[in-house]
């Protein structure tokens, strides 16, 4: 039959860092059973990770809203441009008037011209 017991260190020193090892795996157990009953730090620990998100997320809506903000004022700006320079008094639009103005002068004047030499 095997005995379920380790069997005991053969010498004195290795008795003592047998000793000196459970002595720091229970230090270890002790520290982590006293952290879970430190409710205070675990709910100081929560607010930590709750803010660090809460900032994370306001950081992601910040740049979504920047985007869009800049997305918008290019888009208006693209409609602005477009709008003036087809409205009337822009330079577009005075230009065209001046065309039609040039030409219905020369269509007169050709028709002129022509009426006078038939007569």
């Amino acid at each position: 039959m095997s005995s379920t017991q380790p069997t005991p260190p053969a010498d004195r020193a290795e008795l003592e860092r047998d000793i000196a090892q459970t002595r720091e795996r229970l230090a270890a157990t002790a520290d982590a059973l006293a952290a879970k009953a430190d409710v205070k730090a675990q709910a100081q620990h929560k607010v930590d990770d709750v803010k660090a998100q809460a900032q994370h997320r306001v950081d992601d809506l910040k740049a979504q809203a920047q985007h869009k903000v800049t997305d918008v004022k290019d888009r208006a700006v693209s409609s602005v441009q477009g709008a003036s320079g087809s409205a009337p008094g822009s330079a577009k639009a005075q230009g065209g008037a001046l065309a039609g103005a040039v030409v219905a002068v020369t269509v007169l004047t050709v028709w002129l011209v022509v009426r006078r030499r038939r007569r």
